[in-house]
């Protein structure tokens, strides 16, 4: 476990992040927003002022705190949802986000908010093909596979709609690269358009991707 590993996977988007198991001793922060990671949350500085003027920090070659980050009052505990994240996702599949499988813990999470009338429509309007690559998986004789895509995830601190014109058809692969935020969202490039897709959800999608590029 490491801190840009957590900082990644649960987009915080700190342009430092440090990880301690006990939460008692880091290196300094030199970067801001600076977080530091224990083994059940974090605590989050949005400037250096804020860091270096906190009374329970000891700042001197290295960082201490007697009692731990979690004995103080801005600590954020990981909450069960994060927990899925840290746990479903390897560091190594988090870096090359191609690897479908490691994400299901994720979508299993969402699942239960989603309206499954409207996912099966939106597959059957695309034949199972994908919007981005015009991929059409064969899984037997006569069937198809598809995923659709929330633009705006439906999950904390997202919290978006369940509604069509927040919804993509993709394979699993474009599927697993557009929930880790890798690759942007153009509409003029999708190979196919059947139903009205809001320009606000994408715009959002891709600055969530431009944000990450730049942490």
């Amino acid at each position: 476990m490491n801190g840009d590993y957590l900082n990644k996977v649960l987009k915080i988007k700190a342009k430092h992040a440090l990880y301690h198991e006990n939460g008692k001793w880091y290196h300094n922060l030199q970067k801001f927003p600076g977080v530091l990671f224990d083994k059940n949350g974090y605590l989050i500085f949005d400037n250096k002022e804020a860091y270096f003027n906190h009374p329970s920090l000891q700042s001197n070659k290295d960082l201490f705190i007697k009692n731990g980050i979690e004995s103080l009052t801005e600590y954020r505990r990981f909450t069960e949802f994060e927990h899925q994240l840290i746990k479903g996702i390897s560091p190594h599949d988090v870096n090359n986000a191609g690897f479908e499988e490691t994400v299901r813990v994720l979508r299993e999470v969402n699942s239960i908010l989603r309206k499954k009338s409207l996912v099966d429509k939106l597959k059957k309007l695309y034949d199972n093909t994908c919007q981005i690559c015009g991929t059409r998986l064969a899984i037997s004789q006569n069937q198809f596979y598809s995923e659709v895509h929330h633009i705006v995830p439906l999950g904390e601190p997202y919290n978006g709609k369940d509604r069509m014109d927040n919804m993509i058809c993709v394979c699993p692969n474009h599927h697993v690269q557009l929930d880790l935020k890798a690759i942007p969202i153009d509409e003029k490039s999708l190979k196919s358009i059947k139903h009205e897709i809001s320009s606000n959800y994408i715009d959002h999608h891709n600055l969530l991707v431009e944000g990450l590029s730049k942490a």
